[in-house]
């Protein structure tokens, strides 16, 4: 009885070993078009929340799994993990990212927007030196945190003398509507919250426009990707073309799509999402502006150092014009 079982067990052994084997050498086609994408689910991402509905990802030929996250800080840290080979994030989560020197780098600009970053204070709060003394609520490392510092710096705010309070972006408005913070630093959804909780004991002291900056939001590829994966980075690129054309073509439909992932209503995504501008690409602005970025990150002893932006762009993968 005992042998019998041996031989059963044997074969089973045998089995397990020959499918292992006929995966392993399936050829690498059969999953090179597989992909994790990161992004959030919020204003800045409606690129990709649009491909992923109106099916682009699936006509590309593309097997996308979204590994969907709270922020660009999450998606940065996604590509560092390992469990995603493509992520979309702010200039400020890209340059921490690329500042690890673990061979990722920035394959295409998707959106921006100048004025993306906006903060919303107190009421009694008039003036950007009002801030000195404060406490200003934000989400660390992130794009808007990054804007912050730009700002401040151009309406001569000494941020020496402000309060820094690091929160879960989703936190920053409940946080205002107790008075936990004095002012809050963001993009959209989480301005428009805070807004939209506080009333009229908030207003918008100013925003990132005039700063000489686009504030790109880009996706980064990790080195496994750019070496194994090219044509599925490629055609991700077409996908996402497509959509900002989608979005650019019919903007109702897009912000409903999109509203419905963000949890806005249609109305508050479209007047968010009119801050920002669509399209894929990779400019001199954009490394301008990530430049600007990782200048402000250094002075605030985030890096060590501002890396050469175009070190770290391949921008081989972006279809051509």
């Amino acid at each position: 009885m005992n042998k019998r079982l041996l031989a059963i067990a044997l074969v089973i052994i045998v089995v397990i070993a020959a499918i292992s084997v006929a995966f392993l050498l399936m050829p690498s086609g059969d999953r090179e078009m597989d992909l994790k994408v990161a992004y959030s689910e919020k204003m800045n991402y409606e690129t990709l929340m649009v491909a992923n509905d109106m099916g682009y990802f699936d006509e590309a030929g593309l097997n996308v799994t979204p590994a969907i996250v709270t922020g660009g800080i999450q998606a940065a840290e996604a590509i560092v993990t390992g469990s995603a080979d493509v992520a979309a994030m702010g200039d400020a989560p890209a340059v921490l990212l690329i500042s690890k020197g673990i061979g990722a780098k920035i394959i295409a600009r998707v959106a921006g927007s100048e004025g993306m970053h906006r903060v919303i204070a107190d009421a009694n709060i008039t003036e950007p030196k009002d801030l000195e003394g404060r406490k200003v609520g934000m989400q660390q490392s992130s794009s808007s945190h990054g804007a912050f510092l730009q700002w401040c710096k151009a309406k001569d705010v000494n941020t020496e003398n402000v309060t820094f309070v690091y929160l879960n972006p989703s936190y920053l408005a409940e946080a205002m509507y107790s008075g936990e913070i004095d002012a809050m630093v963001g993009s959209e959804p989480w301005a428009i919250n805070t807004e939209n909780l506080c009333g009229d004991a908030v207003h918008e002291l100013g925003n990132s426009s005039g700063l000489g900056s686009s504030f790109p939001i880009v996706l980064v590829a990790s080195h496994k990707a750019l070496t194994e994966k090219g044509e599925a980075l490629s055609r991700l690129l077409e996908a996402l073309d497509r959509a900002n054309d989608h979005i650019n073509d019919h903007w109702n439909d897009s912000m409903a799509i999109c509203a419905s992932h963000t949890g806005l209503t249609v109305e508050d995504q479209s007047k968010g999402s009119g801050l920002q501008f669509f399209e894929l690409g990779f400019n001199a602005t954009d490394v301008q502006s990530m430049t600007m970025t990782a200048m402000g990150l250094m002075d605030f002893g985030k890096i060590a150092s501002v890396p050469m932006i175009m070190d770290h762009v391949d921008l081989s993968y972006l279809p051509e014009e």
